[in-house]
């Protein structure tokens, strides 16, 4: 648990901190912290992601530090996995991870596989940047407005804007806590989630173009495809979010979002949202991926139309049972 991480910690001297692919919100901003907190206790710290940080989070403190070097030529003892409920899930920075390296997982996903040496798996918090705030409490590191900037994005961003479920009364009290550091929450909402380009919104009437209900009316679901990047020269990860659309209409309990791989032609990556109480991290790891009871995703081999099929088909299942 965290007195785990921290004797970790406190033991190592040198760390990798890496996330899951498709970097996000939470991931980026707990890594982000999570350096400013090695540095602090007078050790070192390397950031390397499998996949480049989003144009629209290129505005962090810190950002320019985050690497996608994957040669493996880095100096380390310990490997610090943020926000991650598998080890593959970090691409290709895991190929870097040799068996004599301590692997410290810290993460609030429900369907974590408890990968590290040592873990703290905290499925109760609203995200991974949550916890992060708790180790700079628990070992008195002090809190800077940049580091503050980062757990509230972290926060702000993994809870909807404080609307979803994994919102808590602690979540509102950190928040609290984080504001006080001379933030201001309406320019820090733009910032985040205003930064968007006329192609980005091209982008997003495309996919919703792509709209579909099935018979029963809930699940709905959309898709984004390699020819509509192509076409609008848009940002791929702009797309974030784009699926709560589908989950928005009316009487919908489950909603998908179909992604193309911009890499591989075989690969669907599928986001997952519920409502009215559906475990869509259930679906999520009958195909092999997970995450959290009403936000899951998972990566299918095949055509955009038989992974389609192939996944409503389940969703429907679920829901009769």
């Amino acid at each position: 648990m965290i007195q785990e991480v921290i004797a970790a910690i406190r033991k190592h001297k040198k760390f990798l901190i890496s996330a899951h692919i498709n970097p996000e919100g939470d991931s980026l901003c707990s890594q982000l912290a999570m350096k400013e907190l090695i540095t602090a206790l007078g050790k070192e710290a390397v950031m390397i992601n499998n996949d480049p940080v989003p144009d629209h989070y290129k505005f962090l403190p810190g950002i320019s530090k985050l690497s996608t070097d994957l040669s493996g030529k880095v100096d380390f003892d310990a490997a610090l996995i943020l926000d991650c409920p598998t080890l593959k899930r970090i691409g290709g920075v895991a190929d870097m991870i040799g068996k004599d390296k301590t692997v410290i997982n810290v993460d609030h996903h429900i369907s974590s596989e408890r990968f590290g040496d040592v873990n703290w798996v905290d499925s109760d918090a609203s995200s991974t940047g949550e916890m992060v705030y708790k180790l700079f409490k628990e070992m008195d590191v002090p809190l800077t407005r940049e580091i503050a900037l980062c757990l509230y994005i972290a926060i702000l961003t993994d809870t909807g804007s404080f609307n979803y479920d994994n919102t808590s009364a602690i979540t509102h009290e950190i928040a609290g806590d984080l504001l006080g550091y001379g933030l201001e929450p309406g320019s820090v909402s733009e910032s985040v989630y205003e930064r968007r380009t006329l192609v980005d919104i091209k982008l997003l009437g495309l996919v919703l173009s792509t709209l579909k209900v099935n018979r029963s009316g809930e699940i709905a679901y959309l898709a984004i495809t390699r020819k509509m990047i192509a076409e609008t020269g848009a940002d791929i990860s702009k797309s974030e979010g784009f699926v709560n659309y589908a989950r928005s209409i009316d009487g919908i309990k489950v909603a998908a979002f179909f992604k193309e791989d911009a890499k591989d032609a075989n690969k669907i990556n599928v986001s997952f949202r519920s409502k009215s109480g559906i475990d869509v991290n259930k679906i999520a790891s009958f195909f092999g991926g997970g995450g959290h009871v009403k936000a899951s995703g998972c990566v299918l081999e095949g055509t955009l139309a038989d992974v389609e099929a192939k996944v409503v088909a389940k969703i429907e299942e679920a829901l009769k049972e």
